[in-house]
Formats: structure tokens, sequence, C-alpha cells
């Protein structure tokens, strides 16, 4: 399965990729990502069936764990999949680090 830093989620262009956030509605709507969908964790059992197979999928999560579990399913569907390393709390060291 194919990963990703979570630094290059900024090069993603979300009008060719999907970035598929797992994490809670709460915290999606707190500080989600610009383009990003959310389909919380415990609803993937049925939400992954919305997710058109045309793009490419990159999961994004709280710290990269559960998003590697979602990527195993996805990729098991046939999914052209990524996990993105590190999750949100990766993104948000990154941006950080970018700001200074």
């Amino acid at each position: 399965m194919k990963s990703i830093k979570a630094a290059e989620i900024c090069s993603l262009d979300t009008g060719k990729v999907i970035l598929l956030d797992i994490r809670s509605r709460e915290e999606f709507e707190k500080n989600g990502i610009s383009g990003a969908i959310n389909i919380p964790f415990d609803e993937i059992s049925s939400g992954l069936s919305k997710l058109p197979k045309d793009k490419p999928v990159y999961v994004l999560c709280r710290t990269g764990d559960l998003s590697e579990e979602v990527a195993e399913i996805l990729d098991d569907r046939g999914y052209d999949v990524c996990n993105i390393e590190g999750g949100h709390a990766a993104y948000t060291v990154y941006l950080a680090g970018a700001e200074l």
C-alpha cells in the first residue's frame, strides 16, 4: 500500500484526488483541510460505498493509524489508495514549522 508524508498534503489537487478525513465530525468541523470529505471512522462501513473509484483516495486520521487500516480496506476493494503518514497531527506540525 502506498503512503505519503503529511507535508505532501499541500501539493494534492482535491479536484483530481479525494482527500478522505476519517476523524470525528467535530474534529473535522474544527480544523478540517479545505477540499477534504469527512466520513468518520465509526461510519466507514456504510460510508465507503459513497466514494467514487475514479480518483485516487488519500486517507487521513488523527495520527495515521486508523487511516492505514481504512486504506487497506479500500485497497482490498479495488481503490487506488494512499495513507497519509502521521495524520492530521503531523500535518499540523508541518504547518507550524512552515509558518516560522
